[in-house]
């Protein structure tokens, strides 16, 4: 096995990169890694491992000459899955690496904003008790909220599980999933009775601004959205507008359309949160990532299904 590590993020230190390296040797393969944007001349390799800040094309493919592509990420649309499909390649992805700490950051986002700490915290800043603000700022909890999780992949699902136990009604929103235990909903339908959603979805060519204009319109005044999946999905400048003019309650956004966002500041709102693609990091994602590509390469030498097959 001759893997080749394509891009570096942020978070990966040499001691995590070569971590995965030893890991990868052990199973008798070989490592190598490309750093940069452009493949190296030599880039033949039947593995290939890539993270988010490079594109697999067609080009790439015959390059490369490679028989599995393994995304670091949870989403593959950095990969031309029609080519991969057309030379058949293998396309596999990571999502667990990141599974939980994307979970706890959406439920934070919602709790935080349903529960209207903002109001508060300020109030404290500048030294004022808001206690008997409380019946003004109406605010509520998870128990007893309708939140539609639109996509129920690894992530969606894992959140569709904590919310019910904390007493939520959720509504499954995937063409693709009939989740049991979930009230499973077309889009639109799930969206005229939500209080709070969440968007856990991978982006392809037929969802980009799945929460447009029109459908983020449709929403009750007093709804919640929160964004950790992917900036195309949503009308970003549209719904921080709606929250601005009170038609929605608030938003919770982590991904942008452009990143970095060149319009953070225009955004801002006491009820319009927002963190810098922030929800998949942890202090140990470099470790994490490392352990997820190893048990991929592991099931891929010994001829098992690979945890998280695209195709």
């Amino acid at each position: 096995m001759n893997v080749l590590r394509w891009g570096r993020s942020a978070y990966e230190t040499e001691a995590s990169l070569a971590l995965e390296a030893e890991k990868i040797r052990l199973l008798g393969g070989s490592w190598r890694h490309a750093p940069d944007a452009q493949l190296p001349q030599d880039a033949q390799a039947n593995v290939l491992v890539i993270n988010s800040g490079v594109r697999v094309t067609a080009e790439v493919l015959t390059q490369t000459r490679c028989q599995l592509v393994l995304a670091t990420t949870s989403g593959v649309d950095h990969v031309d899955l029609a080519a991969c499909r057309a030379a058949k390649v293998v396309v596999a992805r990571c999502p667990l690496a990141r599974r939980d700490a994307v979970v706890e950051h959406a439920l934070a986002a919602m709790v935080w904003l349903r529960r209207r700490l903002t109001p508060l915290q300020e109030a404290a800043q500048v030294g004022r008790w808001a206690r008997a603000e409380l019946p003004q700022l109406k605010p509520n909890g998870i128990h007893g909220a309708t939140i539609a999780v639109i996509g129920l992949g690894v992530i969606g699902q894992q959140m569709a599980t904590i919310l019910q136990l904390m007493g939520a009604k959720v509504l499954g929103v995937d063409p693709a999933v009939q989740a049991e235990h979930i009230e499973n909903l077309p889009l639109d339908e799930a969206l005229t009775r939500a209080d709070i959603v969440t968007l856990h979805c991978g982006l392809n060519d037929t969802n980009h601004q799945l929460l447009s204009r029109k459908r983020l319109s449709a929403l009750k005044e007093h709804v919640i959205v929160v964004n950790t999946a992917r900036g195309a999905l949503l009308d970003v400048e549209f719904a921080a507008q709606m929250v601005h003019n009170h038609q929605l309650a608030a938003i919770a956004v982590d991904v942008f359309p452009e990143e970095p966002y060149p319009s953070l500041k225009q955004l801002s709102h006491p009820q319009v949160l927002l963190t810098p693609h922030a929800s998949g990091y942890t202090d140990d994602l470099a470790r994490r990532v490392s352990e997820e590509v190893y048990t991929n390469l592991k099931c891929w030498l010994e001829g098992s299904p690979l945890p998280h097959l695209v195709f």
